[in-house]
């Protein structure tokens, strides 16, 4: 008798078993950065309220809304950090308490009292609210790191190992996937201002777990369904670190490299879309899952209804009736928009851009098997807008930095281009033309 081969599980138990296992190695990371001591931490953050306090919450270089930071939201993250340790660490990780008084404004104020107050066993006079809905996860870096240096010490952290990671997936993609795609990425991550991710922790998260998904991704061929359980993983660390950042990057980036790569390259076209598809619903299911398991848990050893709030706020910011007094229809949406471009007198320039691209587009178009073959590539640029759409509150209110989530979009909608279009077939089509006329 010939001995039976060897047969993977199921892809769904196998899926089941990537998410519990990430989220139980992040549980378990979380859980040790809470019960870190933490008169170290507030030993650090004295300086680094000072910091923020000298910056203010919202700078923006070059005073460019676009190029805006927020200091308010990294406040509160080292809020967190400071209040790890005012229960037991299970307790302090469902809760994620953190104060304030009723102004925003003073919020690093507010922690500079409250460090105060911890000093001294003092009452801060400030009232604790509970930020629950989220798993907190940057705290897994954030508070060893303040054990041995202050918020800016941390930036310059962030900055190395971005730096590290970048450079290490330009040079994958060099030898994977070709000058080009190294170039595409280079100038697609550099027109999102990649460079100033470093400088807030929220901002940091989103872009680190996409580079570190592309390196995984390039550093050896990947099959479809060890790339689709990797989406997975992808999908349940970024729900669990990230604050509703960027999270897209994730998933857009690791699956634009992975459809670079030449062995992709070959088999692309209408079927591989919906490969793509299933990828997405696969990094979709581990986010998803994973910011509910928050829930639950959170409810269960806090008692308090953290389930209702998170559905309260998923309608908050996916269909929100008004924004600054107007209501978010879509009709309004595209007024508003027509109007502050026609106030700086750049709505029809941009009009006609677009017609010139789109005329400049379906000239240079190689073939129709051409465009099959990068659709792809198409499915994987248009995922930022998708999740725009669906979120459009959330992207508008916080647009100053949700737009960075278009590096996915310029990524992969170069490759794109490059694979479905060539000026020479225009040149070539024109003279023939020529010559027949």
């Amino acid at each position: 008798m010939q001995p039976k081969p060897n047969r993977k599980p199921p892809f769904a138990l196998r899926a089941l078993a990537a998410f519990g296992v990430t989220l139980c190695l992040l549980f378990l990371l979380l859980l040790g950065a809470y019960a870190l001591p933490g008169g170290p931490v507030r030993a650090q953050l004295v300086s680094s309220a000072a910091a923020v306090q000298e910056e203010g919450l919202y700078p923006a270089f070059f005073g460019c809304k676009l190029f805006q930071m927020d200091n308010y939201t990294d406040t509160l993250m080292l809020f967190e950090a400071a209040t790890a340790d005012e229960t037991d660490p299970l307790t302090a990780m469902m809760t994620n308490t953190a104060y304030s008084v009723d102004n925003f404004e003073t919020l690093a104020d507010d922690l500079q009292t409250y460090l105060a107050a911890r000093e001294t066993g003092a009452d801060p006079g400030l009232e604790p609210f509970s930020y629950a809905r989220y798993w907190h996860g940057y705290l897994i870096w954030l508070r060893p790191l303040l054990c041995l240096m202050d918020y800016p010490g941390v930036r310059l952290v962030q900055y190395a190992v971005l730096a590290a990671l970048f450079a290490a997936v330009l040079v994958l993609l060099r030898r994977r996937c070709g000058l080009w795609a190294a170039v595409w990425f280079a100038v697609s991550q550099l027109l999102v201002t990649v460079f100033w991710a470093p400088h807030q922790v929220q901002y940091f998260t989103c872009f680190a777990v996409a580079y570190g998904g592309c390196a995984w991704v390039l550093a050896r061929p990947r099959r479809s369904d060890s790339f689709c359980l990797a989406l997975v993983v992808l999908g349940v660390v970024t729900a669990f670190c990230d604050l509703l950042v960027t999270p897209v990057l994730t998933l857009g980036l690791p699956l634009t490299c992975w459809l670079l790569e030449p062995q992709q390259r070959l088999r692309a076209g209408g079927r591989q879309c919906a490969l793509v598809l299933g990828g997405c619903l696969c990094w979709g299911t581990g986010y998803g899952l994973c910011w509910a398991a928050k829930w639950v848990l959170a409810a269960l050893v806090t008692g308090n209804n953290v389930i209702a709030d998170a559905l309260h706020q998923i309608g908050v910011r996916t269909a929100a009736d008004t924004w600054h007094g107007m209501e978010l229809t879509w009709s309004n949406i595209f007024q508003f928009v027509y109007s502050t471009l026609q106030s700086r007198g750049l709505f029809w320039p941009l009009v006609a851009a677009a017609l010139l691209a789109v005329a400049a587009f379906a000239l240079t178009v190689r073939s129709r098997a051409a465009l099959v073959r990068a659709a792809p590539l198409a499915f994987a640029a248009v995922l930022p807008l998708v999740w725009f759409a669906v979120l459009r509150t959330h992207s508008i209110q916080h647009g100053w930095f949700t737009w960075r989530a278009l590096g996915v979009t310029l990524f992969a909608g170069a490759a794109f281009l490059y694979y479905a279009c060539s000026p020479r077939d225009a040149v070539r089509r024109l003279h023939q033309k020529k010559e027949r006329l």
